[in-house]
């Protein structure tokens, strides 16, 4: 008997470490506020900050509440906010932040250099603009029961919808990277006071992170598929000859795309000429269709839809060069490309850059919309 006990020890040891741990963890998040969703709005000259703070004692139910604080700055938050409670607020396991569109369209880039110091925030916090503001969207989602309800939206529309990818990591690298500029989701309320994905902002790093122009989530998938595997977005392809409006789309997911690009740049004496040829490969799921082309063949139909993509995705192109902003990294790809590539002088240039979209679809399946 002697003999089991002292063979099995580490393991009790072990054992009883880890009940003692998780015993102590319990008291001490009943100990603290922990902040899991943060909002910044401006306020006249100042700034008000909004956090979503969950109580987790009740079974089976969260309690959300909602702590504001109005300061001259984005960077004190917790001193002011710890006024307001019983409790030392932490915000070490903060996973969502959300700016209204008033904060964001001025100069962000303080802000984002500031997340990137704070080695207490996680790489995998979500940012986010908001419509209106940020209070206003973090109060709507308390119904829910769940602080963290706007970022696990943001993160499902990643997963099963038209929404790039994002995440503080990803972001911070877009914002360091010369060659490339920020984008973040867009969050509203509709007019049930219920919160949505509204697509994505751009941003331009060369002008201090400045807001420059709000996208739709039809954008967000172009964008979506520039950048990565656009898998699970979701389009309206445009049918001709309908007298119906209902039946006037043909309605499509997209299993999966990947894009190349390649170098078409040429030089006019001392200056280049960037040209771009983009080549998309997608497969997609034929949802729904109007009943009359339900026995149709289907290579009119792919030849309609490689052709609204490669004329979308050009169009997606054209107007981010004509605003000046790099959402999809064409600086970057130039970089790897030209030697002596300069920064400057690219984006003196991006405005004019020529860009040719060629689309290759193969619907893999098809359904009948009734």
């Amino acid at each position: 008997m002697g003999c089991r006990i002292y063979g099995n020890l580490p393991l009790l040891l072990l054992a009883l470490s880890m009940l003692l741990a998780s015993c102590g963890n319990g008291q001490f998040i009943d100990q603290i506020e922990i902040v899991q969703t943060a909002g910044y709005d401006k306020d006249d000259r100042k700034v008000l900050t909004s956090v979503l703070i969950g109580d987790y004692m009740e079974k089976e139910k969260t309690k959300v509440k909602l702590l504001t604080a109005t300061s001259t700055n984005s960077y004190d938050m917790m001193p002011l906010l710890n006024f307001k409670t019983n409790k030392p607020i932490e915000y070490g396991q903060m996973r969502m932040m959300v700016f209204g569109k008033d904060y964001a369209k001025q100069n962000m880039g303080s802000i984002l250099n500031f997340l990137a110091k704070d080695v207490s925030i996680s790489g995998n916090l979500q940012l986010a603009v908001a419509n209106e503001r940020a209070s206003e969207l973090l109060a709507a989602t308390i119904p829910t029961h769940d602080p963290l309800f706007i970022m696990n939206m943001i993160i499902q529309n990643a997963e099963k919808a038209n929404l790039p990818h994002s995440d503080l990591q990803t972001i911070l690298f877009h914002f360091y990277d010369e060659g490339r500029d920020v984008f973040l989701p867009f969050i509203s309320l509709d007019n049930k006071k219920n919160a949505q994905t509204e697509g994505i902002v751009l941003f331009n790093d060369r002008k201090g992170v400045k807001f420059i122009q709000q996208k739709g989530n039809m954008d967000a998938l172009w964008l979506k598929m520039l950048i990565e595997n656009g898998k699970n977005g979701s389009l309206e392809l445009p049918l001709e000859n309908s007298n119906h409006e209902h039946e006037s789309v043909a309605f499509l997911r997209v299993i999966t795309s990947k894009a190349s690009f390649k170098n078409k740049t040429t030089m006019n004496g001392s200056q280049y000429t960037y040209s771009v040829k983009v080549n998309i490969t997608a497969k997609v799921v034929l949802k729904g269709i109007p009943e009359r082309y339900a026995g149709s063949d289907l290579a009119p139909l792919q030849t309609k839809l490689e052709k609204y993509l490669s004329e979308q995705l050009e169009q997606f192109i054209r107007s981010c060069c004509e605003e000046g902003i790099d959402p999809v990294g064409f600086g970057s790809f130039f970089r790897s490309k030209i030697r002596g590539w300069n920064a400057s002088e690219f984006y003196a240039a991006y405005p004019s850059m020529k860009s040719t979209v060629s689309a290759k679809v193969k619907i893999i399946k098809s359904g009948i919309q009734k």
